[in-house]
């Protein structure tokens, strides 16, 4: 089994896996995916998708976080048999909100947006 198999089978059996876009893996994480799913495209997610309403409301989508080469933060999605197996968040780096304080300097309310979508996003894998 080659490890795009392995994840293949993982994903398809009930797996789930949330892809945080560091700055500069977009290319990398777009690559590899592909080799797991060839016949699946990334899919934006509209604003009144689950995701953004599973706990706490995210009305515009999914928060930016921290900046990098500007534009909004996008919601990307790959489903298998209607249920979404992977979602990505690009242009947006929740994980840096999700670091301690003094590793970017965030400021408190933007810290707390990254670990609300981070909770909507959990809530969203335990119910959907």
């Amino acid at each position: 089994d080659s490890e795009a198999e392995r994840m293949r089978n993982y994903l398809t059996s009930g797996g789930f896996l949330h892809a945080d876009d560091n700055y500069g893996m977009d290319k990398f994480l777009r690559r590899e995916m592909k080799k797991v799913f060839p016949d699946k495209e990334w899919v934006p997610l509209p604003f009144s998708h689950d995701i953004y309403h599973s706990f706490y409301e995210f009305p515009g989508g999914i928060p930016k976080i921290h900046e990098h080469d500007g534009g909004p933060g996008q919601g990307l999605a790959l489903f298998h048999e209607g249920r979404m197996v992977v979602f990505y968040s690009f242009n947006t780096d929740l994980g840096d909100g999700w670091e301690d304080p003094e590793v970017h300097d965030d400021p408190p309310e933007i810290r707390e947006l990254a670990l609300k979508m981070g909770t909507n996003i959990i809530v969203y894998v335990l119910t959907h």
